[in-house]
């Protein structure tokens, strides 16, 4: 929207007046607040002599709304009306500015009443509607800021946490705020990993808003509607954040309750299921009902920053909102969920003739048979059989342990069974327990980078343990060594490699290099365990490409292989673990910068806010169950909104960067991965509807719908994670494994 303020002089109203709580005004203007870097907020008179926002950063035009108070009516026939109206009258007290206004809507009013504060840096709006009279239809509230001058999505670097970030680059074309979102991007908030929305302008200015109380209770019709019907309900209380660039000067706000568009998810929204896109003008409109009495209320906090580059606006902002909503931790007994874990995973195991694995899919709740998925066991990605191997054998180290013949016998098994694929070049990634063929997964006739350094780099981790145990595995060496050489080969000259070939013949059939980083771990440990520098110096290589791709720019693509080359979460914690492995092979401490670069990244997708679950629903329906703590689960990718535990993997990661910088967030970031991402896992006394202790389902969506998954699956890389991030933290730093399980932080827990 075009400024249509009446500019007069200027009041400089300073912070020791604001204090004093004295109201002061000058013409047509009033000076509320001074914010850092430079922003200075205003009240000021617009063309029909209200009181709208206006906001200068250094004397200049930033951001403005001259109608702070905008309504969306649902009318007759479904028809859409906006209205907006300025402040009536403000007064201040309190180091705070009470605004007040209203609109009249057919029988109805809506009074609103705003109170614009300054808390930790940021503007914060809280903000109180109450309807007098009635009226066919429904109503949703909005507050935008407009950007001073004209914008198009590409120009502007949006942040959507798990969603957005930059421009269109790297995402899915009909993705929420993808190449189709070129007008609307609003997003439920039940969608984002923090209720945050941001952008990060072309001369390093930023502005971010943040629901700094988030409610997001709604119905079960809602979190069941698949096919983005327009809702009334006086319960929503989730609300929609993003931006608007249908008009020259793009608004950025949040409008509650929470209407969804121009693109919407369809149902579970995997990328392979259903999306409704922009192509059918998809928008999931939610309002409250125009009923005399009925009251809503928000709050909103708004943040102003400049910035050398994207990664560190987003990085500075995601913290902010860290220390603004304070995750809480949810303690476990951890070295109890190892056990049942690794029992459950042992128990898993299977033996076919001369096929040892685990199988690669499994119902997670009681009374369903198998399915399609078990009867092939797989190397690595989502079938991670020889990573189960590395943690069964570890478990078989334990003196005090009952199952440590089994487990290593299970173990070596596997490991034995692996090694007669042919590795130069592969001829695949698992077999097929009942014929003892190859196999790949779903039958794709393809062998992934990702699949094959997943299978190799856990088996080294294996050899390495056994090694200094006083167990030497020469011929398991050699056999992953023969990989080791093969994959030098299909090195380019730049470092890349790779995204797969054709199993047996090692035809590449994806030349795509976005998933490189994946052998950085797997070399370096090559070079470690042979002694040879070719490995070492390969992964050097790598690295450096792989960080030159887009990470600079904090962007991470390329991790998961059934959403190829989008930015995705596994893309940020496998570039960890690689500059990691980079930084303990060199002591360079560049490699540990980048190593938090893809960290902070990471984080991103990890919920850092409680998202309930419908009061309607029925909890044995549900997947995700009634007051269990979202905090901790994350998303997956771009392009759909599932959640899973998978970063559980990365406690370690985590805890090394503490150590390393003294950084006391990564240390909470390490609690929360260790400890909240267990709450829907099945442990003895607290099973849910699940087969029993250790067992977990794959993922859910906190947007509709709500609390359900696409299957309930099992899958080994389930267990697998949680493992890793336990046993990985415990060899790490024994002390440091200490203090995050013990009752220490059980106190912190219960305290939050």
């Amino acid at each position: 929207m075009p400024f249509r303020f009446l500019r007069l002089a200027c009041l400089t109203l300073t912070m020791a007046t604001m204090a004093s709580g004295c109201s002061l005004t000058r013409g047509q203007q009033q000076r509320l607040y001074q914010l850092s870097p430079g922003v200075s907020v205003y009240f000021e008179k617009n063309d029909e002599q209200k009181w709208g926002l206006r906001l200068e950063r250094n004397g200049a035009a930033f951001l403005a709304n001259a109608t702070p108070i905008t309504i969306e009516i649902l009318g007759p026939g479904e028809a859409i009306r906006t209205l907006g109206a300025g402040y009536d009258s403000f007064r201040s007290g309190d180091g705070a500015f009470i605004a007040r206004g209203s609109l009249q809507y057919d029988g109805a009013r809506f009074v609103v009443h705003d109170t614009w504060s300054m808390e930790a840096g940021a503007l914060r709006l809280d903000r109180k509607l109450e309807v007098e009279g009635n009226a066919a239809g429904g109503f949703m509230s909005a507050i935008t800021l407009s950007y001073h001058k004209a914008a198009t999505r590409d120009s502007v670097k949006l942040f959507a946490p798990g969603m957005i970030y930059g421009t269109t680059d790297h995402l899915p074309p009909a993705a929420i705020g993808g190449r189709d979102s070129t007008d609307f991007i609003r997003i439920r908030e039940d969608r984002l990993p923090a209720p945050l929305f941001g952008a990060n302008f072309d001369d390093g200015t930023s502005l971010t808003l943040l629901n700094s109380e988030p409610d997001a209770r709604t119905t079960r019709e809602d979190s069941h509607d698949l096919h983005a019907r327009t809702l009334i309900d006086e319960r929503f209380r989730f609300g929609a954040i993003g931006a608007d660039f249908d008009e020259e000067n793009p608004a950025f706000g949040y409008w509650f309750p929470g209407s969804e568009g121009a693109t919407t998810y369809k149902g579970h929204t995997y990328p392979a299921g259903e999306m409704a896109t922009r192509k059918v003008r998809a928008w999931a409109r939610r309002y409250h009902p125009i009923d005399d009495g009925l009251e809503h209320e928000y709050q909103l906090s708004f943040r102003f920053g400049s910035h050398d580059a994207f990664s560190s606006y987003y990085t500075e902002t995601w913290r902010w909102a860290w220390s603004t909503l304070q995750p809480k931790l949810v303690f476990h007994d951890v070295d109890a969920i190892r056990r049942v874990v690794l029992d459950m995973l042992g128990a898993a195991g299977q033996t076919h003739g001369a096929i040892s694995g685990i199988p690669f899919g499994s119902p997670a709740t009681k009374g369903v048979a198998p399915g399609r998925y078990a009867p092939i066991t797989l190397m690595g990605f989502t079938g991670k059989t020889l990573e189960a191997a590395n943690f069964l054998l570890a478990d078989a180290l334990l003196d005090d342990n009952p199952r440590r013949e089994k487990h290593r016998a299970l173990g070596e098994s596997i490991v034995a069974t692996f090694m007669q694929l042919t590795m130069s070049p592969p001829e695949g990634e698992g077999y097929t327990f009942a014929t003892g063929e190859t196999a790949t997964r779903r039958g794709w006739n393809r062998l992934y980078l990702r699949v094959l350094c997943d299978g190799h780099k856990e088996l080294l981790k294996a050899i390495r343990r056994e090694r200094r145990a006083g167990i030497n595995h020469e011929d398991w060496l050699e056999w992953s060594r023969s990989f080791g050489d093969w994959l030098l080969l299909q090195q380019d000259e730049r470092g890349g490699f790779p995204r797969y070939w054709e199993p047996g013949t090692g035809r590449v059939i994806d030349a795509s290099t976005n998933s490189s980083y994946n052998a950085i771990l797997y070399l370096v440990l090559l070079s470690e365990l042979t002694g040879d520098n070719r490995y070492g110096e390969a992964a050097l290589k790598t690295g450096e490409f792989s960080w030159n791709i887009s990470q600079p720019d904090g962007v991470f693509t390329g991790g998961t292989i059934d959403n190829p080359d989008v930015i995705d979460k596994e893309a940020g914690t496998l570039s960890l673990e690689g500059y990691l492995a980079l930084f303990s092979y060199t002591s360079d401490r560049e490699w540990l910068e980048r190593a938090m670069a893809a960290a902070n990244f990471a984080e991103t997708w990890i919920y850092i806010w409680d998202v309930p679950m419908p009061d309607d629903e029925d909890d044995s329906d549900l997947h995700w169950k009634k007051n269990v703590s979202t905090v901790g689960t994350q998303l997956i990718s771009t392009g759909h909104s599932l959640n899973d535990q998978y970063m559980a993997f990365d406690v370690s990661e985590f805890a090394e960067l503490y150590l390393n910088t003294g950084d006391e967030h990564y240390f909470d970031v390490a609690m929360i991965l260790l400890h909240n991402t267990k709450s829907m896992l099945a442990i003895p006394g607290r099973e849910f509807d699940l087969k029993g202790p250790g067992w977990q389902q794959e993922h859910w969506s906190l947007a509709p719908p709500r609390g359900y998954g696409v299957v309930r699956m099992w899958v080994p890389w389930i267990s697998t994670s949680h493992l890793n991030g336990i046993l990985e933290l415990q060899e790490l730093d024994e002390e440091l494994y200490q203090r995050m399980t013990d009752s220490e932080a059980r106190k912190t827990s219960e305290g939050a």
